[in-house]
């Protein structure tokens, strides 16, 4: 496979509203609390951190809470909670009941990542199908002499999930028609409980954010995948000539849609002009708060993308 093409975030400016010196909250001056999707929250993390180094001394004042995605919609639905971090977006439902209690809802991508497959290390597979993904979460595939003959006989699949999460939800929608996991599997409270279960298991296989990967030992591997006519992506359509070849969650390859489990970052806010919301969603969405996210391996959502092929 050839070396995938780097992205540049080119610039961008977007101007940080301003409020009178006379008013208690500006865009750099406030309290914000953000409820944040734990498969993203490394990244959310950083952007926090940078967001205080620089607005701190104005009296700036942001912090967050990791919680699942679903429980941060249903929180900013029922309006106890002013901004979230989403992997899934609000329904025209649920958006209508939100503008009910605002006049100014943001929403926004921030970035595009995707869930990507980890194994142990000595695991001798390299790739998956997106079809004998499915498989195995339904139970169908169980042993991993299925998926191709080794020389290591590994035997049966030990499938390993964060119980209720983002990554599970995305997988049930994204390969089972939205209906359950059927194939049992070790439940874990965190993606990094998660990457620290598939470390100590050669028969694991989990999947985690790509968020999350920063921590992936030697001890780990990330599967490419692959995705055929029939379930190619339909919010993220896949050129024809990606069909059935095995790409990794490179940002070029999630930016081209050749990787097929791609997914985009939701901001969701209510505000109003020159407020702190407004101005830490700016921040996120500038090119300084896009950089953070194309540094944690991740597409930016709010610039425009350029590839950039690798010097020889």
């Amino acid at each position: 496979m050839k070396t995938p093409r780097s992205l540049v975030c080119t610039s961008l400016f977007l101007l940080i509203s301003s409020c009178e010196q006379n008013q208690e909250e500006t865009a750099t001056k406030g309290h914000l609390r953000v409820l944040v999707a734990e498969s993203v929250a490394p990244v959310l993390g950083q952007e926090v951190n940078r967001f205080m180094s620089l607005y701190q001394a104005h009296g700036a004042d942001v912090s967050y809470a990791v919680v699942q995605s679903e429980n941060a919609n249903f929180r900013f639905v029922n309006d106890t909670a002013r901004s979230i971090i989403t992997t899934i977006p609000l329904t025209a439902d649920e958006k209508n009941r939100v503008k009910k209690t605002t006049d100014n809802l943001v929403e926004l991508v921030l970035a595009y990542d995707g869930v990507v497959a980890v194994v142990h290390n000595r695991n001798p597979h390299k790739e998956l199908s997106l079809e004998q993904v499915r498989d195995i979460l339904m139970g169908k595939i169980t042993t991993w002499e299925q998926l191709g003959r080794h020389e290591s006989a590994l035997g049966k699949i030990r499938l390993i999930l964060e119980d209720s999460s983002d990554v599970s939800t995305y997988l049930s929608r994204r390969l089972l028609d939205g209906k359950g996991i059927k194939a049992a599997f070790r439940r874990t409270q965190s993606s990094d409980q998660t990457l620290q279960e598939i470390s100590k298991d050669s028969h694991s296989l989990g999947f985690v954010g790509l968020n999350w990967t920063d921590s992936v030992s030697g001890r780990l591997k990330i599967l490419t995948l692959a995705a055929d006519s029939t379930n190619a992506d339909t919010t993220f359509k896949p050129p024809p000539e990606s069909i059935g070849n095995a790409y990794s969650p490179h940002p070029a390859h999630i930016f081209l849609n050749y990787y097929p489990m791609k997914r985009a970052i939701y901001v969701y806010s209510r505000t109003t002009p020159g407020d702190f919301a407004t101005g830490f969603t700016s921040f996120l969405a500038s090119p300084a708060g896009q950089k953070i996210f194309l540094e944690g391996g991740l597409v930016p959502g709010t610039q425009k993308i350029v590839l950039k092929r690798p010097e020889q």
